[in-house]
């Protein structure tokens, strides 16, 4: 006969103890958020310097010239397939509205296979190790019936809702914020007589958009060639993001401290062919479709946790507000739930794992015929934490079929983590110069899911960030390779500014 008395005591005893040990652990949580409110990762007491700030009456002239970059359409369309004409206009754009970089003493200037450019700004002091700026005068193709303006118009116009003046054209964001930003600073610079503390590098490449190996790579092996080594590396990658995280109403200064690889490969399967009147029981295309079905429920496991991005909630901790404040500190209790949470939407999902997309599938030539063969291609963007080695085992491993054969394989390894926190130098450097611009934003390390130029300089420096000195939105962000791209004024002149101070604060942290 069961005892139920002594039985329900004995289950109240152990509800008792998970109850407590429930309490327990969201105490310590508590505790531990409560204790991060007076800690901060941010730069403090930063010191302005003697060096005046870029004047207004000099910043009120860069919207124009800014407008002047957008009318030139540098379009790439695929590797070695770009406009030579229109980024040699684009040069000469440059010289004319830059005259006293092109003509100053300390500044060398370099045409690298033709169309590249890379700017040598000689430093006062030689035992300084120099660093890189970068950026690219190349754009992605448009289809201009989308487009609300013509996007090679260069149109100031300001918004209706705001009253903010924007600047349109493909390009504005990606990336010639950070070409007219970088020359408009460099450009006051020379005009003012000023040689910076330490020798850096400026490089402008001019096929980012479809790999960079005849931009980037050339200059990037003619640095290396030369004997160069890089302090660090600034390009372009996250902006400071308003309104994009949960939990935070100050605006969030992602500096992009590694990017992700990326593997582009295809799946080939052959079959019997015939009329489809008397299709075979499994064809090639049934045997493919299962092999990407196969790839879409068995995503790559969530590596929450082995990069930066779990950093990134421990910056934003001390300045989150609650009940965000308690997950962020305490990712050892929460972490479960953080992963199902950001696996739910697309943007956070693959900032937590190697993401799988199939791109292209072909099959078939006419409506009543079997196709004997079928292909897909997929396109994976592999987190640091794993290797291509990795992530070819897993597709083979839930493919599970040998008649599927993986072939033309290419793709790079994600970039090694770059060093970042308050007692790395050009960590401090960076943050220091986006507070005294951006003094509300928190500063952060994260994971750029894109790729850029900087894989080509990766044999001169551990250090490589990436990041936009602008403020976008969710609104902005998707204006970027699609339509109606645009930047603010105000955006602009911010990117200046910051470069502006980038070059002046150079020497200080070494």
């Amino acid at each position: 006969m069961v005892d139920w008395r002594r039985l329900a005591k004995v289950a109240g005893g152990v509800v008792g103890v998970v109850v407590g040990v429930v309490a327990l652990l969201l105490g310590v949580a508590l505790l531990r958020a409560l204790i991060l409110e007076d800690f901060d990762y941010q730069e403090k007491d930063i010191d302005p310097g003697a060096r005046d700030e870029l004047p207004e009456s000099y910043l009120k002239g860069l919207p124009a010239v800014m407008a002047r970059a957008l009318a030139i359409p540098t379009v790439s369309f695929s590797p070695g397939n770009y406009d030579v004409d229109e980024l040699l206009r684009f040069h000469e754009f440059l010289r004319e509205s830059f005259p006293n970089v092109f003509n100053s003493s300390i500044i060398e200037v370099e045409v690298v296979n033709k169309l590249s450019l890379l700017l040598t700004v000689k430093g006062a002091q030689d035992d300084f190790m120099p660093y890189l700026l970068m950026g690219h005068m190349d754009v992605v193709p448009v289809d201009k019936e989308k487009w609300t303006h013509d996007p090679w118009g260069g149109l100031i116009m300001p918004d209706p809702s705001t009253g903010e003046s924007y600047i349109w054209g493909r390009g504005a964001i990606d990336n010639k914020v950070a070409v007219i930003g970088i020359m408009s600073a460099l450009e006051y610079l020379a005009r003012t007589g000023f040689q910076p503390e330490r020798t850096f590098y400026v490089a402008f490449g001019h096929d980012e958009e479809v790999r960079g190996k005849d931009g980037a790579g050339h200059m990037g092996r003619l640095l290396q060639e030369r004997g160069v080594k890089l302090d660090f590396i600034l390009d372009e990658g996250l902006p400071v993001m308003k309104d994009m995280i949960q939990g935070m109403d100050r605006p969030v200064a992602a500096i992009g401290v590694t990017e992700k690889g990326w593997l582009s490969m295809d799946l080939e399967v052959e079959g019997p062919a015939g009329h489809s009147s008397m299709p075979p029981l499994v064809s090639a295309v049934t045997r493919l479709s299962r092999a990407l079905v196969a790839l879409a429920d068995n995503p790559h496991p969530s590596v929450f946790g082995s990069g930066p991005e779990s950093d990134m909630l421990a910056y934003l901790a001390p300045k989150a507000s609650w009940p965000h404040k308690l997950v962020f500190a305490n990712l050892w209790l929460f972490k479960p739930i953080l992963e199902m949470v950001l696996s739910s939407k697309r943007e956070t999902n693959a900032l937590m794992r190697t993401t799988t997309c199939a791109t292209i599938v072909r099959a078939g030539v006419k409506e009543n015929v079997v196709p004997s063969f079928a292909r897909a291609t997929i396109n994976h963007r592999i987190h640091p934490s794993q290797s291509i080695k990795e992530v070819i085992q897993h597709d083979r491993k839930v493919i599970n079929d040998p008649m599927v054969k993986i072939t033309n394989l290419d793709g790079t390894e994600a970039h090694p983590v770059s060093p970042y926190g308050p007692e790395v130098a050009p960590w401090r450097l960076l943050s220091a110069s986006i507070h005294h611009h951006f003094p509300e934003a928190i500063t952060v390390p994260g994971l750029l899911v894109g790729n850029t130029d900087s894989r080509h300089y990766m044999n001169l420096t551990s250090t490589v960030y990436r990041h936009y000195p602008v403020l976008l939105t969710p609104g902005d962000v998707a204006t970027i390779h699609g339509n109606d791209e645009r930047i603010s004024v105000t955006n602009l002149l911010q990117a200046a500014r910051v470069y502006h101070r980038v070059m002046v604060w150079g020497g200080r942290w070494t």
